[in-house]
């Protein structure tokens, strides 16, 4: 009788399963990263190989981690899948840099902080990774390994960021992570802010310990039970060192000069100074400096490094990267050049000369002490928060904005065969940024979001820019108290599906516009809980910090109904769902009625569906609550009753962002802090949807471009992605007990492609294309045996036969480029159609594609379109269409006459004739001037080559080729007689 509950619930969530699609089939699929490259994300940590510029590693705080071993030129990601991609720190065995230890979860704790799940450790260079332990740990800030002895390991562990716990302070293995020791620790609140070890004897450890608590509204950084320890024994004890040093201590960074381990600084947060100094290892300290642009935000930066080689000469890492030549005294700032706030520096002990920085932007690296550097543009890195896409053609624009990179537009895909450069992309405007929209009647005309309500137009031709925000007061440094609205930090700004022109924009109130933020009205009373008593001073007890990253009783949601005019929803970060069905006239409260999440709980998401206007989806993110789990309501009565719906959500994955599809009402995409999740059966079930190569990063984003079809995510580390025409998600429910499906086929463009750029070299990022032509996606339950996939015109005449189609079983997506059959030896030249061929492009309009398999058929209909872009006419590309197949008509001929020479090689005659019509073979080359048989397909390449018709200097020269082809043809006849 035991056993049988069990039983019971692993039938059902079989059964739950069950009626899900084969999404594994789905996993064939992959997203398209469009990057951009030419900015970054924040790097955590970074390591390399003293004496070996080739091997570097790079840590990024939300993307994984990567690997050069071409010093920097180029970089393979090396940790994608593990669950949880945010890291602190690595460290590396300087004897065998294959083996590498990356502690993960960032421990600079800004609101936008990812959290990890412990110690993972590679042997073979990130080609596999074990699990080592300290699983709770949520944020690691520093580790030491042993140089003498690689199974020694110290860890200095941040904790919770946003509550108390156990599981922080340092830790110590000495079995290579199969066992730990917590050898360093106050009480739940208090972890390690940093550690280091006297290069020349191990043995000598010194700690930061730091209380530091983020909640939505504020964070509190620092008292005095923290300060600064000191170990003699490896760790396995401390004690406290107070000798010079204030009890009040927040943040703490400590670093041991190489060249004289007698010298150890220490930089923190403290109204008596901001860098100390001792010169007899750790045991009295004295203030060097007090200068605040030191330590501007503690619980953000507060580190440095020393050189290896000068004990007096020391970088603190900032805003800026500032250098001290003189022990600390005094500072100038360095390295300008690239992005500021400066998170991580890697010295070569053997040339410190030789460095790596890592900050909000991405990667740099130097080879002169830091006063000039070169940005790594070649990676994805951008921590994204929104994303947005215009209907424009023939490819429409992706905007999104960024942690401290500003906001971006660039292309989709571009007429460029390498792909999607870092020159496609522009900034629209600086800082943090958020949501993007455009102006309906002018998509170069964007509105850009950054912190605290600021709204910005710009055009994006004139590049003028306007702030055009409903609160244009500046309020920088004070609290919410002295605010007319409050504004947060991701204010939300979305469009009226009933309205192109009309937007809405949230703070405690909802503001609307018809003019592009010419003026805006408040539709709304306010719609949050509004208690003053979070919106005191942020920061302290060290510093007081108010800045809009803390900002409270803000709306986080605005979503109007696609199903019924006037009826918005809003969602509040205290808790607040309200609704109003007239427009903003009356709202209603319906967080009351949603049980199973705490109240007060922020919430993160509000999906109205497209089908029924009663139906919506909320979801809340408690993670600043220290609560990681996943809370999804579904109501279908308008908000009067809720149902949770998390079922097959992992614990950690707290959601951000939830979509339903556009055109399966029973599909919702959910982008989680650990990736993207998919439900086919309206959230009763939930799969990973990461198909097969998106890594497991926060997905703060999700947008649904209707034309084409395509999911696109904003990332928060690893840039945009786009999954390519969603038609087998759509459509995988309706393969079920079908031999074979081919799903409907978007309309395809035809368009032209060609190398504007060459000889860039390996360091310039160039995010996919998709293939040209029209996407087939087809799926088979079980192999075939034959399986043919055929176009066929408006007259059901097959003009191409695609080769190579597979018939194994699962989901399959190949590309038609819209041409019609190959001729042989058109486009390659060659004697008898050597070299190999391609058919002419076919003309737009409407085609079928048929798949075949095992004798049975099915078809859908394809749009063949043109170029907006290109003016020719349709009379114009019939004549394109009529020369050019006249040239592949004598060109097949022409092949089959050269094949049939080449039969008789003792024959005089018909060498003779070979002769005439192409030249010679030749080893080396060719010889001799072109015959009919070269000059048809130099032909059929210029008349192709464009989408327009041919010149009047072609058509001549096929009416010459045309009467070389009739003597041909007569001498041809004769021969065979």
């Amino acid at each position: 009788m035991g056993m049988k509950p069990a039983v019971l619930t692993l039938f059902l969530a079989i059964t739950v399963f069950a009626q899900t699609p084969d999404v594994r089939a789905l996993n064939g699929l992959e997203w398209r990263n469009i990057g951009p490259g030419a900015m970054g994300g924040r790097i955590a940590a970074i390591e390399g190989v003293a004496g070996n510029p080739r091997i570097v590693y790079a840590a990024t705080g939300s993307g994984g981690l990567f690997k050069s071993l071409n010093a920097g030129t180029t970089w393979q990601a090396i940790f994608e899948r593990p669950g949880h991609i945010s890291i602190g720190d690595i460290a590396i065995d300087p004897k065998n840099p294959e083996h590498i230890w990356v502690g993960t979860g960032e421990a600079n704790l800004r609101n936008s902080v990812s959290v990890g799940a412990g110690v993972f450790y590679s042997h073979d260079g990130g080609k596999t990774w074990q699990a080592r332990g300290l699983q709770d740990t949520m944020t690691i800030s520093r580790m030491l390994l042993d140089p003498g002895n690689p199974q020694r390991l110290l860890v200095a562990a941040v904790g919770h960021p946003f509550g108390p716990n156990p599981e922080r302070g340092v830790y110590l293995t000495t079995d290579g992570g199969q066992t730990w020791k917590k050898t360093l620790y106050i009480d739940d609140t208090h972890g390690a802010s940093d550690i280091d070890f006297d290069p020349s004897n191990p043995d000598i450890v010194y700690a930061g310990m730091w209380k530091f608590d983020r909640k939505p509204w504020r964070y509190d950084s620092g008292d005095t039970k923290g300060g600064f320890y000191k170990s003699t024994d490896g760790g396995q004890t401390w004690k406290k060192i107070t000798h010079g040093l204030p009890p009040l201590m927040g943040r703490i960074g400590v670093k041991v000069a190489s060249s004289n381990p007698k010298v150890v600084y220490v930089i923190a947060e403290t109204r008596e100074g901001t860098l100390f100094r001792s010169n007899d290892g750790g045991e009295t300290f004295e203030a060097v400096s007090n200068d605040r642009a030191l330590v501007q935000r503690g619980y953000y930066f507060c580190d440095m490094r020393i050189d290896p080689q000068n004990e007096n000469r020391i970088y603190v890492l900032e805003g800026a990267l500032m250098a001290s030549t003189d022990g600390g005294k005094n500072f100038e700032r360095i390295g300008g050049s690239v992005h500021s706030d400066l998170q991580t520096l890697w010295i070569d002990p053997t040339d410190p000369k030789r460095m790596w920085q890592g900050n909000d932007g991405g990667l740099a690296s130097s080879w002169d002490g830091g006063q000039t550097w070169n940005h790594v543009a070649s990676i994805s890195l951008g921590q994204f928060y929104r994303v947005f896409a215009d209907d424009r053609e023939p490819f429409y624009q992706v905007s999104g904005g960024t942690q401290d990179n500003g906001t971006w537009t660039g292309p989709s895909r571009t007429r460029e065969p390498s792909g999607i450069f870092n020159d496609d992309w522009r900034m629209v405007s600086t800082i943090v940024g958020f949501n993007v929209l455009d102006d309906p009647n002018d998509p170069d005309i964007l509105l850009t979001q950054q912190p605290a309500g600021v709204l910005l137009r710009t055009n994006m031709l004139t590049r003028d820019q306007q702030s055009v925000g409903p609160q244009v007061r500046s309020y920088s440094g004070a609290s919410q108290a002295a605010m007319q609205y409050r504004f947060g930090w991701d204010a939300p700004l979305v469009r009226s599906p009933w309205s192109k022109s009309t937007y809405y924009y949230g703070a405690d109130v909802v503001f609307q516009t018809s003019n592009l933020g010419g003026n805006w009205e408040p539709i709304s009373k306010d719609l949050t809980s509004g208690d003053p008593a979070k919106w005191a001073p942020s920061g302290g007890p060290v510093f007081t910090d108010n800045s809009s990253s803390e900002y409270s009783g803000v709306l986080t949601q605005i979503a109007e109904s696609p199903a019924q005019r006037g009826l918005i929803w809003t969602g509040s970060d205290d808790g607040n769902v309200q609704l109003t069905e007239n427009g903003g006239g009356q709202w209603v409260n319906v967080a009351p009625n949603i049980i199973g999440v705490p109240a007060h709980s922020p919430v993160s998401a509000v999906e109205p569906s497209r089908r029924n206007a009663k139906t919506t989806y909320v979801a809340f993110n408690r993670h600043m609550f220290d609560d990681m789990q996943p809370y999804i309501f579904k109501t279908v009565d308008g908000g009067k009753t809720w149902t949770k719906i998390t079922s097959g959500l992992p614990p950690y994955a707290f959601v951000w962002v939830l979509r339903e599809d556009l055109k399966n009402p029973s599909i919702l995409y959910a982008g989680t802090e650990t990736g993207l999740y998919a439900s086919f059966d309206a959230g009763e079930y939930w799969v990973s949807f990461g198909l097969k190569n998106l890594p497991d990063v926060a997905v703060r984003d999700v947008f649904l471009q209707a034309k084409q079809n395509d999911i696109i995510l904003a990332t928060h580390g690893r840039g945009l992605w786009i999954l390519d025409d969603a038609a087998p998600v759509q459509g995988m429910s309706a393969t079920a007990g079908k031999a074979a499906t081919l799903f409907p086929i978007r309309r395809a463009l035809r368009f032209a492609s060609r190398a504007t750029r060459s000889g860039d070299g390996d360091t310039i990022f160039a995010g996919a294309n998709p293939a040209y032509g029209a996407i087939l996606n087809y799926y088979l339950n079980a192999p075939v045996g034959e399986l043919r996939m055929e176009v066929l015109d408006s007259s059901g005449k097959t003009v191409r036969a695609i080769a190579g189609a597979p018939s194994s079983a699962g989901l399959h997506r190949i590309a038609w480029d819209l041409r019609a059959n190959a001729v042989a030896g058109a486009g390659g030249g060659g004697r008898g159609g050597r070299g190999g061929g391609r058919g002419p492009q076919v003309l737009p309009g409407t085609y079928a594609v048929r798949l075949t398999a095992d004798g049975t058929a099915q078809e859908q209909k394809v749009e063949v379109g043109l170029d907006p872009e290109i003016k020719t006419s349709a009379a114009d590309l019939q004549a394109q269409w009529n020369a050019i197949t006249k040239v592949s008509d004598m060109i097949r001929q022409v092949t089959q006459m050269v094949q049939q020479a080449d039969r008789h090689p003792d024959s005089s005659e018909w060498k003779a004739f070979a002769r005439s019509i192409t030249r010679p073979r030749s080893g080396a080359g060719s010889d001799g001037a072109p015959k009919l048989a070269e000059q048809l397909p130099a032909l059929f390449n210029l008349i192709d080559g464009p989408n327009d018709a041919p010149t009047a200097t072609m058509m001549k020269l096929l009416g010459e080729l045309e009467g070389d082809y009739q003597k041909a043809t007569a001498q041809f006849e004769t021969l065979k007689q």
